[in-house]
């Protein structure tokens, strides 16, 4: 089953456009996201947190011209990026993660966690090069929402040298939505910030009512 038939080509490249279509928020003394569609709260602790803004995004280098993929990029709504202080001289990107949601089609309403990591797979090894699942998807749950995980690896486009990005990604079905928490990272400095993801992850907890 081609469950990302109509699916955004968008769920993976939010973590590599231009930092300019952000919007740098005024840093709170009490670092958390509450995350009302999932119900959770995340402690985002040594991160920058930024809104996403499409009006402010002009850069036609940043979007592919494929005129199904720009129809579909509508669909996804990115919530909110992290992003690292600092950016290395020597990366074309900075080590993120970033939060996204698109609406799953009715068709595919019956489709499993697995499915769609299956079909992850399969659509991005023909668009991204050396595109591959590295781990054996996980199931996991925070709070009361169940989700799985895996980590995968492929090659920033458009880079006059071969750069290769890691992700790691926990993906949430919820109420005819697929939530995306995606971790971005230069192979490069995979070994010193993979660590920093996954705690960050790890603090997602189930926001508790007044």
């Amino acid at each position: 089953m081609i469950l990302l038939e109509r699916y955004s080509l968008g769920l993976l490249l939010p973590g590599i456009i231009l930092f300019s279509a952000c919007i740098e928020k005024v840093p709170e003394i009490k670092k958390t996201i509450e995350i009302p569609e999932l119900g959770l709260v995340l402690n985002y602790e040594g991160w920058i947190y930024e809104e996403y803004d499409p009006n402010r995004d002009n850069s036609e280098s940043s979007r592919s011209k494929n005129k199904r993929e720009s129809q579909n990029d509508k669909q996804v709504k990115v919530m909110f990026y992290l992003f690292e202080p600092e950016q290395s001289k020597t990366s074309e990107i900075r080590t993120n993660i970033n939060f996204v949601s698109e609406p799953i089609p009715a068709k595919y309403s019956k489709a499993t966690l697995e499915d769609y990591v299956a079909s992850i797979s399969g659509l991005y090894s023909n668009i991204y090069k050396e595109y591959e699942i590295l781990s054996v998807p996980q199931k996991c749950s925070f709070g009361k929402e169940k989700c799985i995980f895996f980590e995968s690896k492929f090659v920033l486009p458009n880079t006059a040298e071969k750069k290769q990005i890691r992700t790691l990604q926990w993906i949430f079905f919820k109420e005819g939505y697929v939530y995306i928490f995606t971790g971005t990272i230069p192979e490069s400095e995979f070994s010193e910030k993979n660590k920093k993801i996954l705690n960050t992850i790890q603090t997602l907890i189930e926001k508790k009512e007044n």
